[in-house]
């Protein structure tokens, strides 16, 4: 069975997909790549496809270079990453890329059946599953984030130890400003949990600014000890944990907010 292939279609159709794709890994990235360089990486990376396609060579053999050469100087080029590790961590995330860009394209040729033909539609469907890709990344960067700042703590005063969920919380701005320490926030509950069957004493009220902008008050008070229990676990002695009259942080999962300067 032979096939007419179209050298310009196939050029036009492989820098569309590959500076999607590298747009895609660069904004996850965050790398140094400009504009320019993308659609340089992209363009190598469909001249040389067209290069091997038209090489007689096996087909295993056009596989292995179109994921060898075109892959690296994609990343390469496109990217402008040449370090070992950051390399292989940006061709994951191209490979990542092509894959919901073409289960997206899939997706939408179910429902567009023939009328992929039509250049224009093809590229426009492109367009739109590069958006649809691009959400879904920064979707699972942030869930990965979630993820990262989520951790348990051990708060642990005299001989009473509570395991509580925290969330570590970059906007807690929140230092006692006599001592300088950070105030860390947990629930009514939870000091009830840890002083349980004994009267709190040497409570402290730091006045502190809400997100509405009025000044309040917080109780504090200061317990022996608490274990962080992140990717390293951390010890912290004699923290200060402001008590809110809030049950649970983080959309209902957590029992405290972590200030970042302990974690």
């Amino acid at each position: 069975m032979q096939y007419e292939l179209y050298i310009d279609v196939f050029f036009l159709v492989n820098f569309v997909m590959d500076y999607l794709m590298l747009q895609i890994a660069r904004k996850a990235l965050k790398c140094t790549a400009t504009h320019g360089n993308v659609i340089v990486g992209a363009f190598t990376g469909a001249f040389v496809s067209c290069i091997i396609i038209c090489i007689p060579a096996s087909a295993w053999i056009k596989t292995i270079c179109m994921h060898t050469l075109v892959n690296t100087g994609l990343v390469m080029i496109g990217l402008k990453i040449r370090e070992k590790s950051g390399f292989f961590k940006a061709l994951a995330l191209m490979y990542l890329s092509g894959f919901l860009l073409g289960g997206i394209m899939s997706w939408l040729r179910q429902y567009l059946g023939g009328y992929l033909r039509v250049s224009c539609l093809f590229f426009a469907t492109a367009i739109l599953s590069y958006f649809l890709a691009s959400k879904s990344m920064d979707f699972l960067e942030s869930l990965w984030k979630l993820k990262k700042h989520r951790c348990q703590v051990t708060l642990c005063q005299k001989d009473k130890v509570c395991r509580v969920n925290a969330i570590i919380d970059s906007g807690n701005g929140l230092f006692d400003s006599l001592t300088g320490k950070p105030v860390h926030i947990i629930s009514e509950k939870t000091a009830k949990k840890l002083f349980e069957g004994e009267k709190i004493q040497r409570i402290r009220y730091i006045p502190y600014h809400t997100i509405q902008e009025n000044e309040s008050i917080l109780p504090c008070i200061t317990i022996d000890r608490m274990l962080i229990h992140g990717e390293e676990e951390k010890l912290v002695v004699s923290p200060l944990l402001g008590i809110s009259g809030q049950r649970l942080f983080g959309n209902g999962t957590s029992e405290m907010i972590l200030h970042p300067d302990d974690c």
